[in-house]
């Protein structure tokens, strides 16, 4: 019985840990690019065109979506270092010709994505080595809005 308290107290504690660092995670806008090319996120693959990128009711959330062709993803992000440049951009790590969704931000606050298993992939390249390659960062410009 002490046991199953202590893991009790243990997890709570956990929880509301996380969620106090948590708090400041996330974008502070929404965020508009023309991304030029075919961009997976979350195991998800999307194709280039306009993208606005939104905080969801949850905190961490983003959702990706392109109006015009009726696309969009979601994914949990968390908060990452800004340059506070005013600068709103996303990043990408591209693999060949294949580009993962890396970071958001919106010149204030920003957001960096975790690698997917389709990005651990890419990184492996056409052989099952366990030598990864390294992306090449592809930084895209964008506006922060609303």
């Amino acid at each position: 019985m002490r046991k199953q308290i202590t893991t009790i107290v243990v997890t709570l504690s956990l929880i509301a840990t996380l969620t106090a660092l948590g708090i400041a995670a996330g974008l502070g806008t929404t965020v508009i690019a023309n991304i030029p090319f075919d961009f997976n996120v979350s195991g998800k693959t999307l194709p280039a065109g306009k993208y606005t990128v939104s905080k969801g009711a949850t905190q961490g959330v983003l959702i990706i979506q392109n109006a015009e062709k009726g696309t969009s993803a979601v994914t949990i992000g968390r908060g990452a270092d800004s340059k506070n440049d005013g600068k709103a951009s996303l990043g990408f790590r591209r693999y060949g010709n294949q580009y993962f969704l890396a970071s958001v931000t919106d010149g204030n606050k920003a957001s960096e994505m975790p690698v997917t298993k389709a990005e651990r992939n890419a990184a492996r390249g056409n052989n099952n080595l366990a030598m990864e390659i390294k992306p090449e960062l592809v930084t895209v410009s964008a506006t922060a809005g609303q």
